[in-house]
C-alpha cells in the first residue's frame, strides 16, 4: 500500500500543471488503489473523473488506463482541423475514445474492439457520457475478412486480449475480423489512426500498404509489440514500412529485460 502511495505521489508530482490538477490526479489514483482492495469479484465498477462517468471491470486495469491515457497523454496529437477524423483500433472499454473527445470535442471517431466483454463497456461508456459522432465496431482488424481465433484469458475486458495466444492467454473464442483498409477507402481524409491491437499491427499495416491506403491517414500512433509472435525481431522492418512511404517517427519505450516482450509506442507523422 505504501509503495503504491509513493508511486502515485511521484506520478502526480511529475505532471505539468497546477497544484490542484496534480492533486486531482493523485487522489484519483489513490481512490483506485484503495477501492481495488475491496471490489467484489465480477462486479462492474463505476468511477467519475475529468467530467466523465466510466465503467470498468477491474480497478488495476482502470488505473493503468487512466495513467497511460489521461496522465501520460500517450495519444496526444495536434490537429489543424477542429473536427479531426480519428480511427481507434483496439479501443478496449473506451478510455482512449474519451480522451480524444476531451482533446477534440467535435472530432469524428471510428472505434474497433474485438473483445465482446470490453466492447459492452465501450458502448456503455460512450452512451452514458452522451458522446456524439462516434461509430463503434465489435470486430477485430486483420489482413483479411474472416473468422479468427482470439485469446482473452479469464479476465473480462482484458488489456492484453490478442490474436496471439502467448499474449492473450488460454481462453479462446472466434471473432469476426475485417480489414482497416476497407474503412479507409471510404473516407475522404483521416487525421489519426491509433492502434493498440496486441500483435496484429503487422498484419493490418501490411494490408494498408497492399491496398495503397497507408498514406491516407496524416498520423499514426501505434503500440508495437516487440519480441512477440513470429516476427520477434521485426521492429526495423516495421519502421521501414513507414519510412518508405515518407513518414517520420518518434519512439517511446521503457527498458525491461533482454528477453520478454516489450511494448513500444511509435508516433508516425509527416512534416
Amino acid at each position: 500500500m505504501l509503495k503504491g502511495l509513493i508511486h502515485n505521489l511521484n506520478v502526480s508530482g511529475n505532471l505539468k500543471g497546477s497544484f490542484s490538477q496534480k492533486a486531482r490526479v493523485f487522489f484519483t489514483l489513490v481512490r483506485f488503489q484503495v477501492k481495488n482492495k475491496f471490489k467484489r469479484k465480477s462486479a462492474v465498477i463505476r468511477e467519475n473523473f475529468f467530467g466523465y462517468k466510466v465503467k470498468g471491470y477491474d480497478y488495476s486495469a482502470l488505473s493503468f488506463l487512466f495513467h497511460e491515457v489521461f496522465v501520460s497523454n500517450e495519444y496526444y496529437f495536434q490537429s489543424a482541423p477542429k473536427q479531426p477524423v480519428i480511427i481507434d483500433c483496439g479501443a478496449n472499454i473506451g478510455m482512449s475514445v474519451l480522451y480524444f473527445k476531451k482533446l477534440y470535442p467535435q472530432s469524428k471517431i471510428i472505434a474497433f474492439e474485438a473483445n465482446p466483454s470490453a466492447f459492452k463497456l465501450l458502448e456503455s461508456n460512450i452512451s452514458d457520457n452522451k458522446l456524439l459522432d462516434i461509430e463503434l465496431h465489435n470486430t477485430a482488424l486483420y489482413d483479411k475478412e474472416t473468422n479468427i481465433s482470439f485469446f482473452a484469458g479469464d479476465r473480462q475486458g482484458s488489456l492484453v486480449a490478442s490474436i496471439q495466444k502467448e499474449r492473450g492467454g488460454q481462453g479462446e473464442m472466434k471473432v469476426r475480423a475485417e480489414k482497416l483498409s476497407s474503412y479507409l477507402k471510404n473516407l475522404d481524409s483521416v487525421d489519426l489512426v491509433k492502434m493498440d491491437v496486441e500483435g496484429a499491427e503487422l498484419n493490418i499495416v501490411d494490408d494498408l500498404i497492399e491496398s495503397q491506403v497507408i498514406n491516407k491517414p496524416k498520423e499514426y500512433i501505434i503500440e508495437y509489440h516487440h519480441n512477440m509472435g513470429e516476427h520477434r525481431d521485426g521492429l526495423a522492418s516495421f519502421l521501414q514500412k513507414f519510412e518508405s512511404h515518407g513518414f517520420h517517427y518518434n519512439i517511446r519505450a521503457d527498458y525491461q529485460n533482454a528477453n520478454p516482450a516489450q511494448d513500444i509506442l511509435i508516433h508516425f507523422y509527416k512534416k
